[in-house]
């Protein structure tokens, strides 16, 4: 078998149509084409041309996964519990973590500075979210202790949110619990004083 045209597709520059004895074979990524040197004229064996298939279905799936994580940083759990019937996948996914660009580490960092910006909760709920999201638990208290979250702070700016008019001692209790906020918390946030500064 003879390799007799390498070809740039037209709708994706960094794929490249490879051609074996005058038919089309298989589309595989640059980076494929550079790996395993292939060049026109070039004589392969069928094992070769495993490689070759091997690589194009890891480039396919490596592309979706990273547009999967384009919208948003996703934890190791996501991008395996999406395509966990994918070949490839394991190599796909350490080939990301060796990139950096998937890291629980810095997931569990995002999403915390995430939960205090956008959506306000108390530890205990950040706790069990990236637990759900398959995020070790060390890694999770390594995150909340580089960036601990300020509950009496965050307490009291929903509070104020949720309660514009009408407030209540136990419907702000049952609130502040229902968002993962701790007892002691809670108590200090609804103490006199707290309320006061509401």
């Amino acid at each position: 078998m003879v390799i007799t045209k390498l070809e740039f597709q037209k709708n994706d520059p960094n794929r490249v149509n490879v051609f074996i004895d005058g038919t089309f074979a298989v589309g595989v990524t640059t980076e494929a084409v550079l790996k395993l040197g292939l060049k026109k004229d070039q004589e392969i064996s069928r094992d070769f041309l495993k490689k070759i298939v091997a690589e194009s279905d890891f480039g396919k799936l490596f592309n979706r996964i990273v547009n999967f994580i384009s919208f948003r940083p996703r934890s190791e759990w996501e991008i395996r519990h999406k395509f966990y019937q994918e070949k490839y996948l394991i190599e796909v996914v350490e080939k990301l973590k060796q990139m950096g660009l998937v890291n629980d580490q810095n997931f569990a960092q995002w999403f915390l500075e995430q939960r205090k910006v956008f959506r306000p909760k108390g530890q205990l709920a950040i706790k069990s979210e990236l637990t759900r999201l398959g995020v070790d638990r060390n890694i999770i208290d390594n995150a909340l202790r580089n960036s601990p979250v300020d509950e009496v702070s965050q307490a009291r700016k929903l509070l104020i949110k949720k309660f514009k008019t009408n407030f209540d001692l136990l419907r702000a209790q049952r609130f502040l619990l229902s968002r993962g906020f701790s007892w002691n918390t809670i108590k200090t946030t609804l103490a006199k004083k707290g309320i006061e500064e509401l």
